[in-house]
């Protein structure tokens, strides 16, 4: 019977520490870039994104009184208005506002937001800062797999239902990228690493002590026995 018990007790003991690596390998959660577009170019030119995340650009360029358009010009006829393609028309670096905080021009916007989904294929996408001087810069995003996702085979192709929008808040930024912090997933992770060792610490404890019971033989039995 002590022998069921130990055998029970570490296969158990196995399951829970097995626990942390089950839950390390659940799903990217999805997160947004900023990159922000300055005088001298893009505080990141070459952005590494997992699918299903968001890039963000803000214009913060208020030097040089230039206005800036990305484009993203999939099927290269130079038009950027293909099914596939982005233009984020003209971002300028602030939007005048009335006293209710209403801006008086609707079109005005200083920020651009794009949603590379499970659309996208991996790889590099090249795209461009138009700037209103004739000027252009040049950037790229890289997106990679999200490997903690089981995808199908055969994906539509790049830019269908991708999600490029306008977002309207206009609110600036002056940090370059956003702070990762504590994801569901390592939270989960140390969740599972605590639990793990707690049960594992407890089993060892329990197990030690229905070995002592087993071994512990009553003197009066003892002396029983031997007078016999």
């Amino acid at each position: 019977m002590a022998i069921r018990i130990q055998i029970l007790a570490m296969t158990i003991l196995f399951a829970l520490i097995a626990s942390p690596c089950i839950v390390s390998t659940q799903a990217h959660t999805a997160e947004s870039f900023t990159i922000l577009i300055k005088e001298d170019g893009f505080s990141h030119s070459g952005q590494q994104i997992i699918q299903n995340d968001s890039v963000i650009w803000y214009n913060i360029d208020n030097g040089s009184n230039l206005t800036h358009r990305l484009v993203y010009d999939h099927d290269g006829d130079g038009l950027y208005n293909g099914t596939f393609d982005w233009d984020s028309g003209e971002l300028s670096d602030d939007c005048e506002r009335d006293e209710n905080n209403t801006k008086l021009d609707e079109n005005c916007t200083i920020n651009f937001i794009v949603t590379l989904d499970m659309n996208w294929t991996v790889g590099n996408y090249s795209y461009q800062d138009i700037r209103s001087d004739g000027s252009v810069v040049n950037a790229t995003i890289e997106l990679v797999a999200d490997t903690g996702m089981h995808t199908e085979a055969n994906l539509p192709p790049i830019g269908s239902e991708f999600g490029v929008t306008n977002d309207d808040k206009d609110t600036t930024t002056n940090a370059e990228s956003e702070d990762e912090g504590l994801t569901p997933e390592k939270m989960l992770l140390y969740v599972g690493l605590f639990t793990g060792i707690s049960s594992g610490l407890l089993l060892v404890l329990l197990i030690a002590r229905r070995s002592g019971k087993d071994d512990f033989i009553d003197p009066s039995e003892e002396a029983k026995t031997e007078s016999e």
